[in-house]
């Protein structure tokens, strides 16, 4: 089996080989160890756009003053206004180098501009690149796209932000909940431009973890918008996951309610706290793309082919699993952490793996 044949055969519940194992091009910077490692069976999983986001009628006009970028929004309506903190480490390059500071959204008189903002934009396929990337992949491994976040991390991530969601959703709950219908109603244009991609694996978000979704919030606010793009995409034969990186025992089994194919970015135990054996019970029809978390790649050698070990252990007999890395690498440690991942593979990642 090539490496693609290797993740869709565990996106869709059949035998592999090997458990796949893969990365995104940024966590895997050129060179000759590099080279090595994708001989032994280190693939790539390639993030693509098939949308262009156009708001023919907003202006943004860019101040940039020592570490800070600021973005005034203007609209017929009334403006916005965002700032970022733009000089801060990006862990060669892995990280990014922004935060937001303030938030475009601060006070209940800027709901009509964010609400003209979120109607004035428009989404334009751009299909030409994703096939180009797809074909010159081949068997290396696979591309995948993503549809957005869901309304309320739209929200949460890029125009309010927690403290922001969090007042608004309590405060003033009416106007919170109309406008993430405003925001539900362009994602399904969005979504809809997404079925019609020649891509085949797609994201919806989403950044999940339980200390900021908790799950009332989940059960009401992402649940049923989750179900509407899944409808969709499914539709046209997609095959559907979520990017839920964070901590999630109290919402196992609501995430187990929704029709994911898989759960992309799920962290285990150190830095999770959801164990995968846990989560294979609550998620049966779910494959798990595993995030290898961050703290791993600070272990020896050989600690680290024990955790994957015992990773795989508890994954027996190895279907429905992707291993991958979604988060920040430290450069210093990760040669060392991609070889003792990619020994473990190869010596304990044979289908099926026994869980003794």
């Amino acid at each position: 089996m090539n490496i693609r044949e290797r993740i869709y055969s565990a996106l869709n519940g059949n035998e592999v080989d090997y458990v796949p194992w893969a990365v995104k091009p940024n966590h895997l910077p050129r060179g000759e160890w590099e080279r090595n490692l994708r001989n032994l069976g280190l693939g790539l999983t390639i993030p693509v756009r098939v949308y262009n986001l156009l708001r023919p009628h907003v202006r943004i006009e860019q101040i940039y003053e020592n570490s800070f970028q600021t973005n005034i929004y203007k609209t017929p309506v009334g403006e916005l206004i965002q700032k970022t903190r733009i000089d801060l480490p990006s862990e060669a390059g892995e990280r990014s180098s922004h935060w937001t500071t303030v938030p475009l959204f601060k006070k209940e008189e800027d709901y009509k501009v964010l609400e003209f903002i979120i109607r004035d934009t428009i989404a334009k396929p751009s299909f030409e690149d994703a096939e180009i990337i797809e074909t010159e992949l081949g068997g290396d491994g696979v591309v995948y796209t993503n549809m957005g976040y869901s309304p309320l991390m739209e929200l949460m991530i890029n125009f309010m932000g927690f403290r922001g969601v969090a007042h608004e959703a309590i405060r003033r709950k009416d106007v919170f909940e109309e406008i993430l219908e405003v925001i539900h109603e362009k994602k399904l244009e969005i979504c809809k431009v997404v079925a019609s991609s020649p891509i085949k694996i797609v994201l919806v978000g989403d950044n999940i973890d339980e200390m900021i979704v908790n799950p009332r919030f989940f059960e009401k606010y992402c649940i049923p918008y989750y179900e509407e793009y899944i409808d969709i995409l499914k539709s046209a034969g997609k095959i559907v996951g979520s990017h839920m990186d964070g901590r999630l025992r109290s919402l196992g089994k609501l995430i187990g309610e929704t029709r994911f194919d898989f759960i992309h970015g799920f962290t285990p135990p150190p830095s999770g706290n959801l164990p995968i054996s846990e989560a294979r019970k609550i998620w049966k029809d779910k494959t798990l793309w595993i995030n290898i978390p961050e703290v791993i790649f600070y272990y020896e050698s050989s600690q680290i082919v024990s955790y994957v070990k015992k990773l795989l252990k508890e994954a027996a007999p190895g279907d429905r699993l992707i291993l991958s890395i979604t988060e920040t690498i430290p450069p210093r440690h990760r040669r060392k952490g991609y070889e003792a991942i990619t020994r473990a593979v190869l010596e304990y990642g044979k289908y099926p793996i026994n869980s003794s």
